[in-house]
C-alpha cells in the first residue's frame, strides 16, 4: 500500500526531468547569427526577409554600418525614430555616436536593397543585443 505514493512521486520527478530536458535543448537549438559575410555572399536568400547578424558596428556621422574583416563586405544600418528610443537600441548607438567607435553587437532587423551604389544593402534595425566596445 505503501508503494503508490512513491510511484506517484517517481512519475513526477520522471515529468519534472522530461520537461527541463525540453527547455534545455530549446536553448540549445537556437540558431546563432549570421555574418556580414554569410549574408552578403547569398544575398539575395536574405532579401526582404527579417535577419540576425553579429558583426562590428561602426558610423560615420550618421551613416552607422556593420562591417566584417573577412570579406570586406559591409551593410549600412537604418534606425527609425521608433525604434530609437528602444533601451537596446538607445545604448547601441551611444556605443558608435563618435566618429571612429567601433562596437561588436547582435543586430536584428529587416534586410533589403539600398539606392546608394557604394553600399547596396541595408538593415533596418528592430533591436541590438550584447554590445560590446571595441577598442
Amino acid at each position: 500500500m505503501h508503494i503508490h505514493p512513491f510511484l506517484r512521486a517517481a512519475g513526477a520527478a520522471l515529468l519534472l526531468a522530461l520537461i527541463s530536458g525540453q527547455v534545455e535543448a530549446r536553448s540549445v537549438d537556437e540558431t546563432p547569427p549570421d555574418s556580414v559575410c554569410t549574408i552578403l555572399g547569398t544575398a539575395g536568400r536574405y532579401v526582404d526577409t527579417t535577419v540576425t547578424v553579429r558583426a562590428v558596428a561602426t558610423s560615420q556621422g550618421k551613416i552607422a554600418t556593420l562591417s566584417d574583416g573577412q570579406c570586406k563586405g559591409q551593410i549600412d544600418l537604418a534606425i527609425d525614430e521608433t525604434n530609437s528610443h528602444k533601451r537596446d537600441v538607445a545604448a547601441f548607438r551611444r556605443a558608435i555616436a563618435s566618429n571612429g567607435a567601433q562596437a561588436s553587437a547582435t543586430v536584428f532587423g529587416r534586410f533589403h536593397p539600398s539606392t546608394d551604389a557604394s553600399s547596396p544593402y541595408v538593415i533596418d534595425v528592430y533591436s541590438v543585443r550584447d554590445v560590446a566596445e571595441v577598442k
